[in-house]
């Protein structure tokens, strides 16, 4: 049940950040939602949990941003990796290493998706690609303390326990 709660709330989130997000937003940029989502997924349930989840809303994301088939798949899973060896240390030290985690995990994952679209043949502005993976991983800081919040209280209500693998 768990699962199935997650996959409607992650498969949600995906399209409102390919879709709502951008229309709605002042600015150019916004928080990717699904990264941090994933981030804290596999903290609480582990790597292989995590990469299960990443893959395929990555591929949901490239479909929805048109971006290239792959792109967003192959740049969450290290995110999936992060989280999982943070494992449930995260959600237990308080909100500051989420974030910094997520700052680690949002320039990760720019870094492995701007790789792909270089080896896709996309031209790409170097400092134009590093001002918008900081800018994100700023905005990525932000939805941390309400998705760390969000997973507490379901893991004070026993909703995420599981085995771990």
């Amino acid at each position: 049940m768990t699962r199935l709660i997650f996959a409607l709330v992650i498969a949600t989130l995906a399209f409102a950040q390919a879709a709502l997000i951008p229309a709605v937003n002042l600015l150019s940029i916004g928080p990717n939602v699904v990264l941090v989502l994933i981030l804290v997924w596999s903290a609480e349930r582990g790597i292989a949990e995590g990469v299960i989840w990443a893959f395929p809303v990555g591929i949901l994301l490239d479909l929805l941003a048109l971006d290239p088939l792959g792109a967003n798949a192959l740049a969450l899973i290290p995110v999936a990796v992060i989280g999982g060896l943070a494992r449930r240390r995260v959600l237990h030290s308080g909100v500051i290493i989420p974030m910094l985690l997520v700052l680690g995990a949002t320039l990760v994952h720019q870094a492995v998706a701007s790789l792909v679209e270089i080896v896709t043949g996309s031209s790409l502005s170097l400092m134009g690609t590093a001002r918008l993976a900081i800018l994100t991983a700023l905005l990525n800081i932000t939805v941390v303390p309400f998705l760390y919040i969000g997973a507490a209280a379901l893991d004070r209500l026993g909703v995420t326990r599981a085995s771990r693998t």
